[in-house]
């Protein structure tokens, strides 16, 4: 089973949002995939392992990854609702899913929309993200 490292956005019920966030990754291996009734894009870069983050090397290729993935989404069109860069986050969690959670500090990295960060209790934990977002700072990836 592998292992795979990207950035995964929820764009809603529209399509086009997702196709226009996928071409915003110009140059990286963008795609758009539905999932519960809601549209995906999702930005896996090449070249890091398929079998998660098992040496340091690794984990520092991935975060690097990362940081520069949450860069480009930070200057990206305000077309998603919440997004997370990570392994295996192409399934990570439905918009109903996601507004159940009890504590969505748990996922470092989650980048939403101010109405999600309003709706589900103004955590002080989040900060700002980009104008319309708020996120849990990314910490990296680590050796598992």
């Amino acid at each position: 089973m592998a292992w795979t490292f990207a950035l995964n956005a929820e764009c809603g019920d529209r399509e086009t949002h997702a196709r226009d966030l996928a071409r915003h990754f110009d140059g990286w291996p963008a795609g758009v995939f539905s999932s519960a009734g809601a549209w995906w894009c999702g930005v896996a870069p090449e070249g890091l392992s398929p079998n998660g983050a098992h040496t340091d090397e690794e984990a520092a290729a991935m975060t690097a990854a990362g940081r520069r993935l949450y860069w480009l989404l930070r200057i990206a069109p305000p077309v998603y609702r919440y997004a997370l860069a990570g392994i295996q986050t192409d399934r990570f969690r439905s918009y109903d899913e996601l507004m159940a959670e009890k504590d969505l500090t748990i996922f470092p990295g989650l980048v939403v929309a101010e109405d999600i960060w309003i709706r589900t209790g103004k955590r002080a934990e989040f900060s700002d993200f980009a104008p319309g977002y708020r996120w849990l700072p990314y910490r990296g990836e680590s050796r598992r």
